[in-house]
């Protein structure tokens, strides 16, 4: 989000920031509920996965944003492996 914000313009959208944030939170989220044994903890990496993916797909778009592209993916890939 920092990078995002250093750079200004299409990077704050309010569309793409919120994306970040939902992610950013998501994986928050989805982490806690594994930790605390939580019975929903597959429910929430489900999510986790999907919206860390179409993070990653709005990174993407921008082009500079490549290590924050390989970071989503590598988080959804390992959500996908806690919802199973």
């Amino acid at each position: 989000m920092g990078h995002c914000l250093e750079l200004g313009g299409q990077h704050t959208e309010k569309q793409h920031f919120t994306l970040m944030v939902a992610c950013a939170e998501i994986c928050r989220t989805s982490a806690h509920f594994m930790l605390i044994g939580s019975e929903y903890h597959q429910h929430i990496s489900g999510e986790c996965a999907e919206i860390c993916n179409e993070c990653a797909d709005d990174c993407e778009r921008f082009g500079d944003m490549q290590e924050c592209v390989e970071a989503c993916r590598r988080c959804a890939e390992s959500c996908r492996k806690m919802e199973a």
